[in-house]
């Protein structure tokens, strides 16, 4: 089952990673392949799990301490320890832990969860609280580049 789900960024589609069919539908109403590319951020169930699906560099780490969980979603070289279905097929894996109760409460009995923001391919993000979607930093090359400014500004 694909649920909607409010963060504090923007509105997302969160499905549980362990259920391949609801994955695999979310590729479908995302209009996403093994190719196109993008990868769907990974929500752990805890700060400390990240480890279990990423590797995490050095200078990930105090990000990770400052602002997670938080309007941050850090891509980072896949754990190769980690595999699954979809993951498989990428070296990289987004990591966000939302800050936003409603979520929290939703993902507690689910455990990680896949969290895709809710529009069309190429649609504009519904923002429940204003916000702009998460501020993206790559870890994965030899220095750390944000891809995208959200509202969390940060300055590397």
């Amino acid at each position: 089952m694909i649920l909607t789900v409010p963060t504090e960024t923007v509105e997302g589609y969160a499905v549980a990673l362990d259920s391949e069919s609801d994955i695999r539908e979310l590729m479908k109403l995302k209009d996403r392949d093994f190719n196109s590319g993008k990868v769907f951020t990974l929500v752990p169930e805890s700060k400390a799990a990240i480890k279990k699906y990423a590797l995490i560099p050095t200078a990930a780490e105090p990000f990770i301490e400052k602002y997670l969980p938080g309007e941050l979603t850090l891509i980072l070289p896949k754990n190769p320890a980690f595999h699954h279905f979809y993951y498989d097929h990428f070296d990289t894996i987004g990591i966000r832990i939302p800050d936003y109760p409603p979520f929290q409460e939703i993902q507690k009995p689910l455990g990680a969860l896949i969290l895709t923001s809710a529009n069309p391919r190429g649609g504009t993000p519904k923002s429940l609280t204003g916000h702009l979607p998460s501020t993206i930093i790559d870890f994965t090359g030899k220095t750390p580049k944000i891809l995208r400014q959200g509202n969390l500004k940060i300055k590397l």
